[in-house]
């Protein structure tokens, strides 16, 4: 198991972790950097961050995160107090009532087809668009091709950051992430 599957195997997308404020580069610029158990690194970007960086939690600050994506040697951190993060608008852009009628849609256990839209290989993570939404998975062996389609299961719902968990409902191309 490599890095990246480590991260993703301890932090799953959609977990709640807790870590201590380690850095603050350029303040204001591109975000803090967060100490994670097992000695991982996680990163909050600036885009989740509160407009002032006065309002930034300082370093040494120990917080909870909810896991949105991971990178090699970084875990992608959103903030869960809402001290410490923006609140002009919810991270995928839907409004409450939108929130609410997505879950109606596509309620936990219910199955979606989906479509692989976007690969990134460098992160071993793909992107699947089902409906007007998406949800991201990551693999190990051979990604899946853009344009394939497959069966996903509702896993969960994230309501801080207005996410859907999904996992494939049989095999596909790619393996995903272990949802939370």
């Amino acid at each position: 198991m490599d890095e990246l599957e480590l991260a993703r195997h301890r932090f799953p997308d959609g977990a709640e972790v807790t870590g201590r404020v380690s850095s603050i580069p350029r303040p204001g610029v591109i975000g803090l950097f967060v100490d994670l158990p097992y000695g991982m690194v996680g990163f909050a970007d600036v885009v989740n961050l509160p407009f002032s960086e006065a309002e930034w939690p300082p370093v040494g600050t120990i917080t909870t995160f909810e896991v949105l994506q991971h990178r090699l040697g970084q875990v992608r951190l959103f903030p869960l107090d809402p001290r410490f993060r923006r609140s002009d608008a919810p991270p995928l852009g839907m409004s409450a009532a939108e929130w609410d009628a997505h879950k109606i849609t596509y309620p936990v256990g219910s199955v979606v087809e989906g479509e692989v839209g976007v690969v990134y290989p460098a992160n071993r993570e793909y992107g699947v668009r089902y409906g007007d939404a998406w949800a991201w998975f990551g693999w190990s062996e051979e990604p899946p091709a853009v344009g394939e389609i497959a069966e996903y299961r509702v896993v969960r719902h994230l309501d801080t950051t207005r996410r859907t968990l999904l996992e494939p409902a049989r095999e596909t191309g790619g393996s995903a992430a272990p949802p939370s």
